[in-house]
């Protein structure tokens, strides 16, 4: 008979429709090898866009493997291997008891500022993550500092950037995603700006950077001095 058990979970990467093998447990989670002898397992693999769960066979060894021998099913509603070419979990059970991890939040408010036409990588702010995933969020209001010379056609687009990266042991830092609204600022007001950014499979504890960055794409005219400003800013967070 099958075997299943809480709290096991181990990465598989790029199994395409093979057998998983395992490369160990992230922090809270048991290996498959430390809880189950060779044989018979019930499986359930996710890559966080698409699932399958079925009985497969569990071989000891470096790695340790599962093989894939009867879907029961998938998010497709179907009985085949599904092509999983990135980063799967691998559960047991279905789904498998989980250890809830603490979720974290935080805000910062950001000073309020002139922008020019230059590229700025205008804030950043490193967030200490307590589960796998991190929703940042950057908003702020923006509108031109002075009118004077601006005449009731003149506008520029903005484009404003919220990048999150994973921060290496050395300290560098490697990009993971990005995000992008533009906007048009004229003499019609404040304008509000909202951009969302979201990191998953992040490692429970590990440092991510998140970087606002603000440039101006074009304006009306060249002769035209386009200088919106940045007020009532905040970058928040939410990590689960």
């Amino acid at each position: 008979m099958p075997k299943f058990a809480p709290f096991v979970l181990e990465r598989s990467n790029n199994p395409g429709t093979g057998p998983f093998a395992l490369s160990g447990a992230p922090p809270g989670r048991r290996g498959w090898s430390g809880v189950f002898e060779d044989g018979e397992v019930y499986y359930f693999a996710d890559d966080g866009t698409k699932a399958e769960w079925g009985i497969g066979r569990l071989t000891h060894g470096q790695p340790a493997m599962i093989s894939r021998d009867q879907v029961l099913g998938n998010t497709f509603d179907r009985q085949d291997r599904l092509n999983f070419t990135g980063l799967v979990y691998v559960y047991s059970d279905i789904p498998v008891e989980a250890i809830t991890p603490p979720a974290t939040q935080g805000r910062v408010s950001i000073p309020g500022a002139e922008l020019d036409d230059q590229r700025r990588d205008f804030f950043s702010q490193d967030i200490r993550v307590s589960g796998i995933t991190l929703k940042a969020e950057f908003a702020g209001i923006i509108q031109l500092k002075d009118w004077g010379g601006v005449t009731a056609t003149d506008w520029g687009f903005l484009q404003i950037v919220c990048s999150l990266y994973r921060l290496r042991s050395d300290g560098s830092a490697a990009p993971y995603t990005a995000e992008q609204r533009r906007l048009r600022v004229d003499r019609n007001g404040p304008m509000p700006i909202i951009v969302n950014a979201m990191a998953v499979n992040l490692d429970q504890g590990e440092t991510v950077r998140a970087v606002i960055t603000i440039v101006t794409l074009k304006k009306s005219r060249q002769d035209f001095t386009f200088t919106p400003a940045l007020s009532d800013a905040a970058l928040t967070w939410l990590s689960v």
